[in-house]
């Protein structure tokens, strides 16, 4: 690439890139990715690099993924500065980053009416409970321990004290019970309601007093792909509960769908026995573990047959459930990989809720996809493969 090129693609680049100019010098790789982005168009009409612009999303073609994949490559740029602090960064459950005081995870998720809930027939208590949870999840798919909670609220005019009474009562239960505590946040008014709750947390240690984390980038062939619980019933109550059904089996699943649990516990097992690689069921297993085989640089095959499904699923949706298993998304129970020394001492510790569903490959399965077999060894498409946020 000529300098003249390079100056080219740093004029068009917007302030918080230019401000660091000296260490994008250094970098052509991120050179080459901005002359990319500007080359597409992806542009303002000041002519800088579009970034997270809300008409940038809406008039593209792109999925969440792409998108973060996007976006984490100026956040490489932008983090130059302070690279030694920051550990673990975009494209994990969490952030993990260095503090003088020791390591710290960051995460965070927003929900909005009409899109990740319905206020009209939820309870406000069972929406503070999975807004607890779903960031607890990420915590527990570190293996780290929850600290500390800020929470944004957007608040539509009309709503009543009662719900935010109730939203919190729900929130601090969740809280209370597996770890962590709300110290502060914000309120905005909005057209629309929508909550973004951020959570720090601290990695636990292994056997050897070691700190350490779980990451999505450390499969290794041959590994073996285990989950920690069954899969579908979360997807499976929302079905039964936009259907009506009172069959007691159903109520079961919508319990499961309104009170997830998040797998804190087992987590930080998973540390201390040395596993190295796990994120949570929070988007749809296969859809996860694309996550999981893109950041590892491998291929993953799963036994259709292996997956763990809930009787009741089963019970509610027959041929359906294993559908809702490989695709239905926030049943919060942690996937990982190890070795089978390793998964022999957890086996061991936590029994039969240990489920080995597959393995890392070489060969039979593309870099960076998952592929499901059939019990005659036939590669089984899904319905669907887990949620995108960005897919309307």
């Amino acid at each position: 690439m000529y300098d003249s090129e390079i100056e080219w693609i740093i004029d068009a680049a917007p302030p918080t890139l230019t401000a660091i100019v000296p260490e994008i010098r250094g970098h052509p790789n991120i050179i080459i990715q901005m002359k990319d982005s500007l080359l597409s168009g992806d542009r303002h009409d000041d002519g800088n690099i579009a970034g997270s612009d809300a008409a940038y999303i809406a008039n593209r073609d792109m999925s969440e993924f792409e998108l973060i994949d996007r976006l984490a490559a100026f956040g490489v740029a932008e983090n130059l500065k302070n690279a030694e602090s920051v550990l673990t960064g975009i494209g994990d459950d969490a952030a993990v980053v260095s503090t003088p005081s020791g390591e710290l995870l960051l995460t965070t998720d927003a929900i909005v009416d009409g899109v990740h809930f319905r206020s009209a027939d939820e309870r406000w208590y069972d929406i503070g409970w999975k807004c607890a949870v779903s960031n607890l999840s990420d915590i527990a798919a570190m293996g780290g321990i929850p600290d500390h909670a800020l929470v944004t609220l957007g608040v539509p005019k009309g709503v009543s004290a009662e719900t935010f009474s109730d939203f919190y009562s729900g929130m601090n239960e969740a809280f209370a019970q597996f770890g962590g505590r709300v110290v502060g946040g914000d309120v905005v008014s909005s057209p629309t309601m929508f909550i973004n709750l951020a959570l720090t947390g601290h990695p636990s240690q292994t056997r050897d007093g070691v700190t350490a984390w779980l990451r999505r980038d450390a499969a290794r062939t041959g590994d073996l792909v285990c989950v920690t619980g069954p899969l579908g019933g979360s997807a499976g109550g929302l079905e039964v509960l936009l259907s009506g059904d009172t069959n007691p089996s159903g109520q079961v699943l919508v319990d499961r769908h309104f009170h997830p649990t998040p797998r804190l516990e087992i987590g930080k097992l998973l540390v201390e026995s040395g596993v190295l690689c796990a994120m949570d069921v929070s988007d749809g297993l296969i859809g996860d573990l694309e996550k999981l085989a893109r950041a590892s640089n491998v291929g993953i095959a799963v036994e259709m047959a292996d997956v763990p499904v809930p009787t009741e699923l089963i019970f509610m949706f027959g041929t359906r459930a294993i559908d809702l298993a490989l695709g239905g998304g926030e049943d919060y129970e942690l996937v990982f990989t190890t070795t089978e020394a390793i998964h022999k001492t957890l086996s061991s510790a936590l029994g039969p809720d240990i489920k080995v569903i597959g393995r890392v490959t070489e060969g039979n399965v593309p870099t960076g996809e998952v592929k499901v077999f059939d019990a005659t060894g036939a590669v089984y498409e899904p319905v669907h493969k887990g949620w995108d946020h960005l897919d309307g």
